[in-house]
Parts: C-alpha cells; structure tokens; sequence
C-alpha cells in the first residue's frame, strides 16, 4: 500500500490558479510549471521515501488541477507498496488493473517484471504433479470439490495471523491459486519457485481459486 500521507500545511509556491501550470509570480521570463512537471516531482519524493512535508500540497494541487496526473501517481504509488511487500508481478498483468504510465515508472524501479521465461508467472505446469492431483491453473475449474493441487510458490503475503501462499502467479492477479492459512501467525520463509501441494475443498473468492486451512502442516514442500 502506499506510504501514509501526513497532512501538513500547503507552501506558498503551491497556491495555484491554473491547471497547466502552477506559480504566483506575474514574471512571465519564469517558466510554467506543468502537471507532468508536479507529477514527476511526486514521484522523485515516493522514490526516495520523502512522504512527509511538500509532497502533501503537491499532490493535493495534482488532486484538484491534474486529474490524469493525480491517477497515474495514485496508481504508480499504490501499487510499489504492495510489490515491496509481496515482490514484483509480470508488468503485463498490471493493465488490468492500472494504467500504463504508472507501469511504465513501476518497471523502471524494478518492481514489475517483463515476465521473462523461467519466471514463476511463465514457469510451464508439469502433465504430473507429484503425488498427484490437479495443476493450480486447474483449480478454478474444479471449485466445490476436494482435490489436491500442486505449483510453484510465485508469492506470498500475510494479515495479521493469516498467510497467503500465491500459486502460478502472484498477488493481485486472479489467475492465480492461493492457498489461505488461517490463523497460524506466520510461516518459515520459502524461496519463490518451490513446488507447493495441499489437498481440500477449492473455493472461489472474487474469482479467485483457493484452498482454506487451520495448518500450515497441511502445505507439502518439494523442493
């Protein structure tokens, strides 16, 4: 999630009267400032954690003369906090979800990726899965019924006590399997790749395949 905003009183620089530009001064030798000039500014400060301070009153001017601008930062500052947290999707997977400038800032970060092969996005499902059961891009068809489901462990994240082990694809994309420790505290650290099965009843939540557990005991690891 983004960084908290802290609410601190607006600098005189950024009393504004015009969309396109911002600055008091009648000097007309002095060059506008644009939204995509603020917009770039915003963005330097997440960069570098300055959240406190100028950048509130710079995004509130965003916010009330550069709607586009505003968006792009919302979506580019958003969507850092949780890749930092569960690590990078596939840029492309994005799109449905943000628009294309606030990637485009995103990929130059590092924090989404292309989706090159041998990613856990890209990875191949094997015919077989060990031990048998259903591959996890498979779940979702078999929602109401108890199988087993095996894939790679592409990302995982945690709310209070309840873990999230994503599937095939990470966090927020829908198509991936999760498997939902309920209640457990937290789990040992597993390097992204490994080959996770679990067996129960797969349900849908907001179209996404899951199984839910009281254990984390009931995860088997293939390493």
């Amino acid at each position: 999630m983004a960084s908290p905003i802290l609410i601190a009183a607006p600098l005189t620089v950024l009393l504004l009267t015009s969309c396109s530009s911002y600055g008091g001064s009648t000097n007309r030798s002095e060059p506008s400032i644009t939204c995509d000039d603020v917009l770039a500014k915003v963005v330097d400060r997440e960069r570098v954690g300055d959240t406190a301070g100028a950048i509130n009153s710079e995004i509130d001017w965003l916010s009330s003369k550069c709607s586009a601008e505003y968006d792009v930062f919302v979506d580019y500052a958003s969507t850092k906090g949780s890749a930092e947290q569960f690590g990078p999707d596939a840029c492309d997977s994005l799109t449905q979800y943000i628009g294309r400038e606030a990637i485009v800032l995103l990929s130059e970060d590092g924090l989404c990726s292309s989706g090159a092969a041998g990613s856990p996005v890209d990875a191949p499902v094997g015919e077989s899965q060990p031990g048998g059961g259903i591959a996890w891009n498979e779940a979702v068809n078999y929602a109401g019924t108890t199988q087993r489901v095996c894939g790679p462990l592409a990302g995982s994240g945690n709310s209070k006590d309840d873990v999230f082990l994503n599937l095939g694809r990470d966090y927020p994309d829908t198509g991936r399997f999760q498997i939902v420790l309920w209640d457990v505290g937290g789990v040992e650290p597993i390097p992204h790749g490994t080959t996770l099965c679990t067996t129960g009843e797969i349900t849908l939540y907001e179209g996404v395949a899951q199984i839910e557990l009281k254990s984390a005991s009931l995860v088997e690891i293939y390493e």
